[in-house]
């Protein structure tokens, strides 16, 4: 009897199972597109901070403008120290940049003939109209690191 009670039970869930419609879902195409970090323009260091300190208030960061074009870079004048301004080596204001992945970038290169400056990116870039930039970096001042937020 108990046979009898599962065997009708397997079945009948096997015939419910089989007859039910495949769910089916519209998706719009570009909802599953990747679309590359466009950060090309003119930055202004928003704020600034050394060891965790805002020193905002301390300098003019104003005075520090980033101009990224399509894979060139340049550094407006400025007395703030900056990624490629670095102690050691030769220092650059001007070369060129790549992402580290161009979908999902934690990092930035920045290039010139002396060298290859690595920056750690503060917050995620995803897609286009980007308008804070954020990045980490060291000049290799023991524990001292810095981190500038940059508005477009």
């Amino acid at each position: 009897m108990r046979n009898t009670l599962l065997s009708t039970l397997l079945l009948f869930s096997l015939v419910i199972f089989t007859s039910c419609e495949e769910d089916k879902f519209d998706v719009r195409q570009d909802a599953l597109t990747e679309y590359a970090v466009n950060i090309q323009g003119i930055w202004t260091l928003h704020s600034l901070y050394r060891n965790g300190e805002d020193l905002s208030g301390i300098f003019d960061a104003s005075s520090l403008t980033l101009t990224l074009g399509d894979g060139t870079f340049s550094i407006g004048s400025t007395n703030l120290p900056f990624p490629t301004l670095k102690t050691t080596g030769t220092p650059f204001d001007s070369g060129t940049w790549s992402f580290d992945d161009d979908y999902k970038p934690t990092k930035i290169h920045f290039t010139d003939s002396s060298g290859d400056v690595v920056t750690n990116l503060s917050f995620p870039l995803y897609g286009n109209n980007q308008t804070s930039l954020g990045l980490e970096f060291s000049l290799g001042c023991g524990q001292t690191s810095y981190m500038y937020q940059f508005k477009k």
